[in-house]
This record gives structure tokens, sequence and C-alpha cells, in this order.
């Protein structure tokens, strides 16, 4: 196993952030990179957007880590974050398959920086698709419910955002703060939004997505 060397705060974000990625999904896997002392931890969501989380390190492991692992075995490594003494090692599971969205990641690059505000201008859209979702999703169509999945998180949200990124990101609980500044940025291929505590990232494409229904 690889450690990892994780402050308590850090440890304690990580910990939400899998939380939240494995109450989605119990199998869920996350992609897991280190740069020097930055550790990247990237997931799948429901809405075919990428989460991801930055932390720093306490000090950088000795080669670099390219790795996709269980988020559920992560979480339960990390354990009761309470219990943890100030810096940690944390050991990084054995290495598992991950979903197909893991496989290629948003490139390295300079990003074309878009809108910018606070959460609390983008929250208050998400409730309002979430509410409009919810009334227009029959009791019992499945296919009807997905279509209207489709036509509401594939709306245009906020900053050229569809609004299933800002759902995403509400759901990962990005958008918690509502001053919390955040930005939108582009490179070829992928859109991103980025807040204080993560980001999301969705391909830049006109083709039409299937979405699972999140509510």
């Amino acid at each position: 196993m690889i450690p990892l060397n994780l402050a308590r705060d850090e440890s304690a974000h990580l910990a939400g952030f899998l939380a939240r990625v494995t109450g989605w999904d119990e199998r869920a896997a996350v992609r897991v990179q280190t740069r020097r002392t930055v550790l990247g931890v990237y997931a799948p969501s429901p809405l075919d957007v990428l989460g991801f989380v930055a932390l720093p390190m306490a000090s950088a492991p000795a080669d670099p880590v390219d790795t996709t692992v269980s988020a559920g075995r992560l979480r339960d490594i990390l354990g009761d974050v309470a219990r943890l003494p100030t810096v940690s090692e944390i050991p990084l599971p054995d290495p598992v398959t991950g979903s197909a969205s893991l496989a290629v990641l948003p490139p390295p690059g300079t990003w074309m920086p878009g809108e910018r505000g606070t959460a609390g201008d983008v929250a208050g859209l998400v409730d309002a698709a979430v509410a409009s979702f919810r009334s227009a999703v029959p009791a019992t169509g499945s296919l009807s419910a997905d279509l209207v999945a489709e036509a509401t998180w594939d709306a245009p949200g906020w900053g050229g955002l569809p609004m299933r990124a800002l759902h995403a990101a509400r759901l990962l609980g990005f958008l918690a703060h509502p001053g919390a500044r955040i930005e939108t940025a582009t490179i070829s291929g992928w859109k991103r939004l980025v807040t204080p505590a993560g980001q999301v990232f969705v391909r830049n494409t006109s083709a039409p997505v299937r979405l699972s229904v999140v509510r």
C-alpha cells in the first residue's frame, strides 16, 4: 500500500467527499493522482460530471501516484477522522477497475477563464431546477422521468455550464457556503466550475448524453 501524508483537516475533507460519492454508488471508484505535494482525487457522478478535490500533503510520496481505488475502501481506511493525529499516513487500497469516465481526465494546460460569482448565485438556480424536475416527473414513468431528467440537467445553467454540472457541485457540497467565490473556465473539449471546496468537470460537447435520474 502507498501511504499519503495528510493533515487532519485534509483527511476530513477527503472523507466528506468520499462519503458523498459512495452515497451515490457504494461500489464507486476514484482516481488518485499526486503531483509533488498535492493529492488530486477524481470521482464520477450519476450526472456524467467528474468531481475533483485537490489537497496539500505534508510530504510527497517517493514516486508519483496515478491509480484507481475503491472509494468505499478508502473511506473506510480514513475511518473516524476525529481520532486521527495531526498528520497521518493514509495507505491507499489496492487498485481496482474504475468506470470509463475515469479513463480520460481533463487535460493539463491553460484554461480560458469565464464567469465569476458566488455560490449563492448558483444555489437558487439548482433549487429551482430540482423543484421543477420533481413536479414534472410522473409518479410511475421511469422512461418519462429519464426524458425529463435529460431536459432538466442538460439545460443551460450558469457561466456556460449545463445545469447538471451545477447540480453535481451542489450534491458534492461544493456550494454549501453562499459567499464562496466560484468561477468557470474552458479548455478544448471541457468546461469546469472551480470552488474553494472542489471542482466539477464536464465535457464540452453538443452530443446528447444519457443521464441517470438524480433527485
